[in-house]
């Protein structure tokens, strides 16, 4: 006798909220740190990305206290997300998000704790990569099926909004399905994603890398770009097609 909305939201929610406790502690934070004394904007690779699609990240100002002349002092400068798949410290993010060479990288989980990070592989083609830490017994996050996602599916996006909120979490539909999109950076960095999914969860900067999850806490898609024209409209590459990179890392390091 009760109406739609008393009767099936308060699922949704509910469903939603288990969905966060579980992952919860599985997905984290990457921090992007730079040696300041090495920085310029001319060759900053974390800068203005707005092409059409554009990668979630963005440039954080230095903060830290500066070092003595000649030493180095690496500051943050930039953020990702990644979610844990083993539970020895293996990772996925975005190729882009740790693509500069010349950085160091951390990991940051949602309780605060902090590990330094090496990028263990990249794909030559999709933009996923591989980073490692040195940890053991850690939560992980189950590979879903994305062949089997349907328009208007109820998903969850978690990552490190604006690389400042860590393990922010939205939720919204599958919008679009099999989308082909032309992502980029004023640097000159594009990627293409086929078969993309197409969301309306908000994913902002610092969310490149983060998973993209049903509602049975199964990652379906890892969120990459955002429309920087449009409201609500995300992109997030299909599990299924970065499963084999994930193997091939997992059984050969590479």
């Amino acid at each position: 006798s009760g109406t739609l909305q008393e009767t099936v939201y308060p699922d949704e929610e509910t469903a939603t909220i288990n969905v966060v406790e579980r992952v919860n502690t599985a997905v984290v934070s990457i921090s992007v740190l730079r040696d300041v004394n090495q920085l310029s904007r001319r060759d900053d690779p974390f800068q203005d990305f707005f092409f059409e699609f554009e990668f979630p990240f963005r440039i954080t100002p230095p903060s830290s206290p500066s070092a003595p002349p000649g030493e180095p002092n690496f500051v943050p400068v930039g953020g990702g997300s990644g979610f844990v798949i083993s539970d020895d410290g293996l990772i996925v993010t975005n190729r882009h998000v740790v693509d500069d060479v010349e950085a160091r990288y951390k990991v940051i989980f949602a309780d605060g704790s902090e590990h330094d990070a090496i990028v263990l592989a990249k794909d030559p083609v999709l933009d996923v990569a591989l980073v490692k830490i040195d940890a053991k017994d850690l939560s992980t996050l189950p590979l879903g099926d994305s062949d089997t996602l349907k328009l208007g599916q109820t998903v969850i996006a978690i990552g490190n909004a604006l690389s400042e909120f860590g393990n922010t979490v939205t939720r919204g539909v599958v919008s679009g399905i099999g989308r082909r999109i032309t992502a980029g950076s004023a640097a000159g960095f594009t990627e293409v994603i086929d078969e993309a999914i197409q969301t309306d969860a908000a994913i902002n900067p610092g969310n490149s890398g983060g998973p993209l999850l049903n509602l049975a806490g199964e990652v379906v898609g890892i969120n990459t770009a955002v429309s920087s024209e449009g409201q609500l409209i995300g992109f997030a590459i299909p599990i299924n097609s970065v499963k084999q990179t994930i193997e091939s890392v997992r059984e050969t390091g590479r």
